[in-house]
């Protein structure tokens, strides 16, 4: 078994040690509306601006309205993706005639996380949908070494059998 720094044992599959505090997850479900019930009282009383989170794990997004504009999928590339680039192959040591790199957000981040976590290569990944699967999803399982079969429409499951995710 695996300890923290302090000799504690890790909790099963956490990357860090309970406590005799926070012993569960319900502890820390308990934890955490106790501290939104603080955090509500404080914004209540003298605004969000009173709230400060010390604890290195910042959610929020804070954004100067002048910069609204360049949160685009389209224009933020075009005004920053060279050096995005160009930074991101300096930390990991990349060439740029080698390598590459690209920034994903929301759903492309998540589906190919997902992919490259559960899928095997070789298997099938169906795509269902009503009209056609995002093209996330069919890159996904491309990089996966995976074969992508979509799906559009009940009518389409006719004479088709799926067993363990596979499609017959």
């Amino acid at each position: 078994m695996q300890t923290d720094r302090l000799g504690n044992p890790l909790a099963p599959g956490l990357p860090y040690a309970r406590g005799t505090i926070v012993r569960s997850t319900d502890d820390d479900l308990r934890k955490l509306r106790h501290a939104w019930r603080l955090i509500e009282a404080r914004i209540r009383k003298d605004g969000p601006e009173a709230v400060f989170n010390f604890t290195g794990l910042e959610r929020g997004l804070r954004v100067d309205p002048a910069d609204l504009p360049f949160l685009d999928d389209e224009l933020a590339p075009a005004l920053y993706g060279e050096r995005i680039t160009a930074l991101a192959l300096e930390h990991v040591g990349g060439t740029p005639d080698r390598h590459d790199v690209m920034l994903f957000n929301r759903m492309t981040a998540a589906t190919l996380a997902t992919h490259l976590t559960l899928v095997e290569p070789g298997d099938t990944v169906l795509g269902v949908s009503a009209g056609y699967s995002h093209p996330t999803v069919v890159r996904a399982a491309a990089q996966a070494g995976a074969g992508f079969v979509d799906v559009v429409g009940f009518d389409a499951f006719e004479g088709r059998r799926l067993v363990f995710g596979a499609l017959w």
